[in-house]
């Protein structure tokens, strides 16, 4: 009886899993949601240097090392992407097992079966195919966190969940922290309701503590040269200039940039990202723009005055209903906002009825436990909309987390047979059932603007493969969007999953970003014979390549100022949106 009660349990996980793939895959492709991730792949596979690369600069060393592996022994395959859509349907097939596993009345498996199914679908249906790795992250954040709160004795849910954790560490450090206090909520209201194997769960707590150190140890010995050392040092002060500061005008602040001797065509690198054509920018460079920029900041008021404005925008987007209008911007919340708000108070419903086994006790320490639950994760969104980092491969991780938070608290009461349990279990099925056509309407028109970005770039890689004896260096702008020429709702830069996949050596980079002057920026300069950058553009067989709707007369004033007088010829177009061009000496 057990045995077959164990292989329905599969067979219904496998088919929800198999059946958000099949529908997902039906209504678009799978992409590698931004540029960054595309610049991760290059790197894994090999086509960034000629040679995988355990270092991918984003990652923590074990994994990326690890990826690398696959990409030594078996080159052709897209790895990076096929390990990031494993590990979303894994997290899919854990949560959909656990939550039918542990209801025992097969009317009550269908019930549940039917909410994760089309919970998933008018959530997560477009994070599955434009897939991203720090939403990846959150997914296995808040799957560690449901195998722990609907753990059962002597099973071996605790130890899966903390290599889960350990896995999302490796893969996006930042963004497992910031969902790490929610997870540590989860266990302390797993064992406040349960009151039981407090020692069990202290252990997965502190398996979880060693295993971040044990990730961070590793890492740090796999970047432990002085050269990673000090790039690292470079990739701090870029993120901080660029993601929370700004680049002060030249003119108003000339004195400034005079006095760590930056000149004005220098400045402009800083402006358009091109700044690994000059070696002189280091990261002292960039530390002290930064710096600088801080201390201009008048605008900026005290933090207790940033927490109280940042209130109202929080209030707002837990209450503001409507459908999504693109995939990313202009953001909204919902379904997410709504659900959540379903499962506390399903979450408390399930608290006070039935009305004969109410227990005063258990209701206040359930209110305590779920305000404990809001007070984290009002914190938490207090804390992103400070900082003005809010995208949804941030917020959609941490609704995540909270929805399968309420939903293991409601999933307890189910054990204990309470049929008051699918009040809010059905609620969020046909919220999220309302959800899923605009979830397939999202896809479709982002599957369009990405179709439309791809006629641009595919050309210009096409172009990159038949001219395999040259070397482009792109503009970082450029790189990312057609600038003018970009068409009516065209996508930024990134690249479709397993198609035109090529893991060869690419002849071609840009000219700034995160991975500018790394190890494996050096080293991809030697595979094709070159030494830096500003010497390399005046090569023969070295192009430059920018939108043609952006004026390039900055690059000859950094020649000028450099004591160079160069010419700057556009040799030929691609797609009438690329300009490519030769710089030579005059």
């Amino acid at each position: 009886m057990r045995r077959s009660s164990l292989s329905l349990n599969i067979i219904i996980t496998a088919l929800i899993t198999l059946i958000i793939m099949v529908v997902v895959g039906v209504v678009g492709d799978y992409y590698f949601d931004l540029n960054d991730d595309v610049l991760m792949k290059d790197i894994l596979s090999g086509s960034y240097t000629g040679v995988p690369a355990g270092h991918n600069i984003q990652m923590l060393y074990p994994i990326s090392a690890l990826i690398s592996v696959f990409y030594r022994v078996f080159r052709t395959p897209d790895w990076y992407g096929i390990f990031l859509c494993f590990l979303q349907f894994l997290c899919v097939f854990a949560v959909a097992y656990h939550v039918i596993a542990d209801v025992s009345e097969k009317a009550n498996k269908i019930v549940w079966s039917v909410m994760v199914l089309l919970l998933f679908l008018g959530t997560m249906a477009s994070h599955f195919l434009f897939v991203q790795y720090t939403f990846t992250c959150g997914m296995l954040s808040a799957t560690a966190t449901f195998l722990i709160m609907t753990h059962k004795e002597k099973d071996k849910n605790l130890l899966f969940a903390v290599i889960l954790v350990f896995v999302a560490y490796l893969l996006r450090s930042e963004m497992l922290l910031l969902t790490l206090p929610m997870l540590c909520v989860g266990i302390l209201i797993r064992w406040a309701l349960t009151g039981k194997e407090f020692k069990n769960y202290l252990k997965a707590f502190i398996l979880i503590i060693c295993a971040l150190i044990l990730g961070q140890v590793a890492n740090k010995i796999g970047y432990s040269s002085p050269e990673w050392k000090e790039f690292y040092r470079l990739f701090d002060a870029r993120t901080e200039l660029y993601d929370f500061q700004y680049i002060p005008e030249y003119a108003d602040n000339k004195d400034f940039y005079d006095s760590i001797g930056l000149s004005e065509s220098e400045q402009e690198l800083l402006v358009n990202y091109n700044f690994g054509i000059d070696e002189e920018i280091n990261a002292d460079t960039l530390n002290a723009v930064a710096q600088y920029a801080a201390k201009l900041r008048t605008d900026e008021a005290p933090m207790t005055k940033q927490l109280l404005n940042a209130i109202s925008p929080y209030l707002y987007r837990m209450r503001f209903i409507s459908g999504q209008k693109s995939y990313e911007y202009p953001m909204t919340d919902f379904p997410w906002n709504m659900i959540v708000l379903l499962l506390y108070l399903g979450a408390i419903l399930t608290a006070l009825f039935p009305v004969a086994e109410r227990n005063k006790k258990n209701i206040l320490l359930t209110f305590g436990l779920l305000a404990l639950l809001f007070a984290c994760r009002s914190s938490l969104w207090l804390y992103i909309i400070v900082r003005g980092r809010d995208p949804i491969r941030i917020t959609h991780p941490l609704y995540l987390m909270e929805i399968v938070i309420l939903l293991a608290i409601i999933h307890m009461k189910d054990r204990n047979g309470k049929r008051v349990v699918f009040v809010p279990i059905v609620a969020v099925s046909l919220i999220s059932l309302l959800s899923i056509p605009n979830q397939f309407d999202i896809i479709k028109t982002e599957m369009a603007s990405r179709d439309s970005m791809r006629q641009h770039y595919d050309a210009l890689y096409d172009y990159f493969d038949a001219n395999k004896d040259n070397f482009y260096f792109i503009d970082v702008y450029t790189s990312v969007s057609c600038g003018e020429n970009k068409a009516d709702g065209e996508a930024t830069f990134s690249e479709k999953m397993f198609e035109r996949v090529d893991n060869s050596y690419a002849n071609h980079d840009i000219m700034g970003g995160w991975a500018s002057k790394s190890p494996l920026f050096e080293e991809k300069m030697q595979k094709f014979g070159l030494t830096n950058m500003q010497d390399s553009l005046l090569l023969d067989n070295v192009y430059m390549v920018q939108n043609l709707s952006e004026d390039v007369t900055w690059i000859a004033d950094y020649y000028r100022e450099k004591g160079i007088d160069v010419t700057v010829k556009e040799v030929d177009k691609v797609a009438d949106v690329f300009g490519i061009y030769s710089i030579s000496v005059r």
